[in-house]
């Protein structure tokens, strides 16, 4: 008998994270920006990890950035992506969002095209399940 392994997938119900996974699934990404100092953070929290303030709203920002660093994954150890193998995942600092760096997988370029510094665009994709829209990364068209 054969197992299928499935891929993980978020949990849109978290009290932390789940309103970043609403923003996907309407195609547009989402962080936290403090209403004290004005900063924009991510991952999400529950203060300001800059001030500490609780005054806290998640805001839309621009799907662009520029790669901040990358690496290529050979032999993955997550369950489900072995048969990708090899992929790239990008850190992607946002250009709205002063600080802000996420992480996706690059799709719609080869990984050794990558370079810090290069135009990225956020792709919306669905889960394998299509129960949330994953966040990836690809170059920006003639960027």
């Amino acid at each position: 008998m054969t197992t299928e392994i499935r891929k993980p997938v978020p949990n849109r119900q978290d009290l932390d994270n789940g309103e970043f996974w609403n923003g996907t699934d309407q195609g547009e990404l989402r962080v936290k920006r403090c209403g004290d100092c004005s900063r924009h953070h991510w991952p999400p929290r529950l203060g300001c990890p800059y001030c500490g303030s609780g005054e806290l709203a998640w805001v839309a920002v621009g799907p662009r950035g520029e790669v901040f660093s990358w690496t290529v994954v050979h032999r993955s150890q997550t369950p489900g992506f072995e048969t990708e193998t090899p992929y790239a995942v990008v850190l992607v600092e946002l250009a709205d969002a002063k600080g802000v760096r996420m992480i996706g997988n690059l799709v719609n370029c080869a990984p050794d095209k990558l370079k810090a510094g290069l135009a990225m665009e956020a792709v919306f994709t669905p889960s394998a399940d299509g129960s949330v829209k994953l966040v990836n990364w690809q170059p920006v068209a003639g960027g």
